[in-house]
């Protein structure tokens, strides 16, 4: 028996060397393995990709929110009210539904007109100012405070704003914390500070008025922060 086994063993050491053979001389999992070295950098430029598109895309919709907002203020006839107000500040929601403005953002919304108090061409008077949004702006990003008066023109997307007599400005602007879909890592926290401006058409009255009688609570004042 003991030399039964020594012979089959002998007989099997060229079947093992054939087949160690045909395998070191195989290239049919090369493809494979090369596929599997590029596959996560692959899945890193595609992530990049898609986080960079919907970088642009939040850019475009928050300039657009912007310069809606503006135009809708400069639209509204005869005089403004709180209810006008409320109704830009719903569709402004709406139209940014998809970004949660209203909860990472600030939406600032003011008539700026020229201050006849002075003989100063650049002083600006702020008729009104009303906000929505939990984001709190840092120090610096308002280009229209709350102060009453700005002894400069506003500046919106680099250019001078500066209201003429008898021309008020409707002056709108957004800041946007943005909220990436796959991570900040690639591009790191990103502030977003739009700005729009139109000239009021065709209206007598630029104060704001409260035809509804509508309690502090329900106007969109500056001081309060939600959504």
């Amino acid at each position: 028996m003991i030399m039964q086994n020594q012979h089959d063993s002998a007989a099997a050491s060229p079947l093992k060397t054939t087949v160690l053979g045909a395998l070191k001389d195989c290239r049919s999992g090369v493809a494979y393995i090369e596929f599997a070295y590029s596959l996560p950098i692959f899945i890193l430029l595609c992530m990049y990709g898609v986080e960079l598109a919907n970088i642009a895309i939040t850019n475009a919709r928050v300039s657009n929110i912007a310069s809606m907002m503006a135009d809708g203020a400069a639209r509204v006839r005869d005089r403004i009210d709180e209810a006008d107000i409320n109704e830009l500040m719903v569709g402004a929601k709406f139209a940014g539904q998809g970004i949660d403005i209203t909860n990472y953002g600030r939406i600032m919304i003011s008539t700026v007109e020229d201050n006849a108090a002075t003989a100063t061409a650049d002083d600006q008077t702020v008729t009104w100012r009303r906000c929505k949004g939990k984001e709190v702006p840092a120090s610096g990003d308002v280009k229209v405070p709350e102060g009453p008066t700005l002894s400069a023109p506003v500046t919106a997307n680099g250019t001078q704003i500066a209201a003429k007599p008898g021309n008020p400005v409707i002056f709108a602007q957004i800041i946007y914390k943005y909220q990436p879909i796959i991570t900040d890592k690639f591009f790191g926290p990103i502030t977003m500070n739009y700005s729009s401006a139109y000239s009021v058409r065709d209206r007598v009255v630029q104060t704001m008025q409260n035809g509804g009688s509508l309690a502090d609570s329900a106007k969109s004042l500056c001081s309060a922060y939600n959504v």
